[in-house]
């Protein structure tokens, strides 16, 4: 697999702003996420508008592209990238991951490209089945390149699982991050998200269910998911 890093241009680093501000009011603030991760300060009070006008987003769009965005500010990591994060990414997807893609019914894409943009933590998106990418948020990131490449690992697995797992049983983002983060944990030991921690996943991803049937542990989680879901709501009613 062929991985490439880059910086995203002006116009791009809107998109995946006004994307992301989109998906934040509709999901992901609903899930304990704060605006902070996602958006420079010049900009953070769009976050705090459920619904923006034209006028607006025409405003923060001119303030992000016209003062905010320099190229060098997603540039910062590209050495230490090139040096130590690529090859242990590379290293550690083909020594964890390769052997799980049968078990998984997933697909490997043959090109990874990886964007930087502004914020801190990360989004992926499987473009085809030969192509993938992640979204690196990379400007306010505090850690080292083990951190790096523990952020960019934990997207690769979403990308692997997404479609043939997370979409297929429908599991919701809470229980799909904490999937996530148990099979992080179990390979390269990267810290889980405290906020997903106590979760109704934890019974059904365990080390042997990653390494021998995840398909099956999620398929099972699911069905008692929903079966307690359904009892929650017949109590309401």
């Amino acid at each position: 697999m062929q991985i490439t890093m880059r910086p995203m241009t002006a116009d791009e680093a809107w998109d995946f702003i006004f994307g992301t501000y989109e998906n934040f009011q509709t999901t992901l603030k609903h899930f304990g996420y704060t605006k902070t991760r996602f958006v420079p300060e010049a900009i953070g009070e769009m976050f705090d508008k459920e619904n923006l006008t034209e006028q607006e987003i025409e405003k923060y769009r001119d303030v992000f592209v016209n003062k905010v965005y320099d190229v060098k500010h997603l540039q910062k990591f590209d050495a230490v990238f090139e040096k130590n994060v690529k090859p242990n990414l590379e290293r550690a997807i083909n020594k964890f991951l390769v052997p799980l893609i049968p078990s998984w019914h997933a697909i490997m894409p043959k090109r990874l490209e990886i964007l930087c943009a502004y914020g801190n933590g990360a989004g992926y998106w499987r473009i085809s089945d030969d192509v993938a990418r992640i979204y690196f948020r990379m400007t306010d990131f505090q850690g080292n390149e083990y951190g790096i490449c523990n952020v960019l690992f934990h997207e690769f697995v979403h990308i692997l699982i997404e479609e043939p797992i997370i979409q297929k049983y429908n599991v919701p983002q809470d229980l799909k991050e904490r999937i996530v983060d148990l099979i992080c944990y179990e390979f390269i030991k990267k810290p889980v998200q405290k906020s997903f921690e106590n979760s109704f996943a934890n019974k059904y991803i365990t080390p042997e269910a990653i390494k021998t049937d995840l398909p099956g542990a999620v398929q099972k989680m699911m069905a008692d998911y929903n079966v307690l879901q359904q009892s929650r709501q017949n109590q309401k009613g």
